[in-house]
């Protein structure tokens, strides 16, 4: 009779550990991510060794609107987008552009529109205007990444010494030493990195094109829709204007 009703229990726990897990699309009630955290204000990891920034902070709050909670897995950002599809995390949460190659590989949501920057030491001493004024100069740049892609391409057509660093701190921080002229990132990296080195660098060019950071999730997981609708949230009640302020992003960035 004892062994029949632990039998029963056990049956009982198990059925209902699976209902749950189903509630929350297999995944135990954990929504995993990975994400480079090389990219400040977006993602960084702290002087303690923990991942933080807004896209963490967003995760955080994104995960509870269906159900779940947030787990952050560093990932090398050329990586993120395989990661994804090897079933090693659940969504990309990093900083990433919503783009037509990356969108032949996974579904995305976006979440904020931003300007990609030239980033120059204060003054702007090699004058730089523009593309065209990239020409003979030292451009640091990360790489794995779409800015990459573009510098190469530019680089074809009027030539400079392309210089690439694993980070964005990495590539901002060759200006600031005077290793490079030039680095090529967003408006949200150039926020936090004026915060952190005052009078030391300068917006030298704005492009005029918008960028659209996005999570991506696999292509026909029903967590896809949960993610949009998740997101669409976080915009209604103020969250992400919340946290655009806290980390001192235009708070009209946030689609």
């Amino acid at each position: 009779m004892r062994k029949t009703i632990v039998a029963a229990a056990a049956t009982a726990a198990l059925a209902l550990a699976l209902v749950s897990a189903a509630g929350a699309g297999g995944r135990a009630g954990t929504f995993t991510y990975c994400t480079d955290p090389t990219f400040p204000p977006m993602e960084l990891t702290s002087t303690s060794g923990a991942i933080t920034g807004f896209d963490v902070d967003m995760a955080s709050a994104l995960a509870p609107t269906f159900g779940e909670s947030a787990k952050a897995l560093k990932t090398a950002f050329p990586g993120l987008i395989a990661a994804l599809n090897a079933k090693k995390c659940n969504a990309v949460i990093s900083g990433i552009f919503v783009t037509p190659d990356r969108l032949k590989q996974a579904g995305a949501a976006g979440y904020m529109e931003t300007h990609r920057v030239f980033i120059v030491k204060a003054g702007n001493p090699k004058h730089v205007m523009g593309p065209a004024d990239l020409k003979g100069l030292n451009v640091a740049v990360q790489t794995g990444t779409k800015y990459e892609a573009y510098l190469k391409a530019l680089k074809a057509k009027i030539g400079f010494n392309l210089q690439g660093y694993p980070g964005d701190n990495d590539a901002v921080a060759q200006v600031i030493l005077g290793r490079a002229d030039v680095v090529l990132t967003q408006d949200t990296s150039f926020a936090f990195q004026a915060k952190a080195h005052p009078g030391k660098i300068a917006v030298a060019y704005t492009f005029p094109q918008k960028d659209t950071f996005g999570v991506y999730y696999r292509k026909g997981d029903p967590l896809g829709p949960k993610i949009a609708a998740g997101l669409k949230t976080l915009k209604s009640d103020g969250t992400l204007a919340k946290l655009a302020k806290k980390y001192k992003i235009p708070v009209g960035d946030v689609k």
